[in-house]
């Protein structure tokens, strides 16, 4: 994510860059439906909600030294309601409040479109990346 944003190498980056970088991810018009596909790759069909445990293993693959206080404390940003379980909107909502963090998930998509012919969806979520590298 600071690679993205630090577009000078300079090994930092400004708070205008920060959010200048946050406002060019959010108003991709593919943003949403990466959203939802990244959501997607988890949640279980009977209840529409992600535990703790499937996000903590999920955002593992991205970060893979988080311990579980840290773990726990991602989940509750990510569970906007507060109610111990992340629906698609809470996903979604976090997302649009910080939507740099997408970058958790877009490894775990691009991985899962080697493995398998890709779908319109996730030609979707590819075309987003090469849009957020380009920009």
């Amino acid at each position: 994510i600071f690679g993205f944003l630090d577009v000078e190498n300079k090994g930092k980056i400004t708070f205008k860059q920060f959010l200048l970088g946050s406002a060019h991810v959010l108003k991709q018009p593919l943003f949403r439906p990466t959203c939802e596909l990244a959501f997607a790759e988890w949640h279980t069909v009977k209840n529409h909600y992600v535990s703790e445990e499937v996000f903590g293993d999920s955002i593992r693959q991205a970060i893979p030294n988080l311990d579980g206080y840290e773990v726990h404390e991602l989940f509750k940003l990510f569970d906007t309601d507060g109610d111990g379980r992340m629906s698609k909107d809470d996903f979604i909502s976090c997302l649009r409040r910080n939507p740099l963090l997408i970058e958790l998930f877009s490894r775990q998509l691009m991985h899962k479109n080697l493995s398998k012919s890709m779908t319109g969806c996730e030609r979707r979520c590819d075309e987003l990346k090469g849009q957020f590298l380009a920009g």
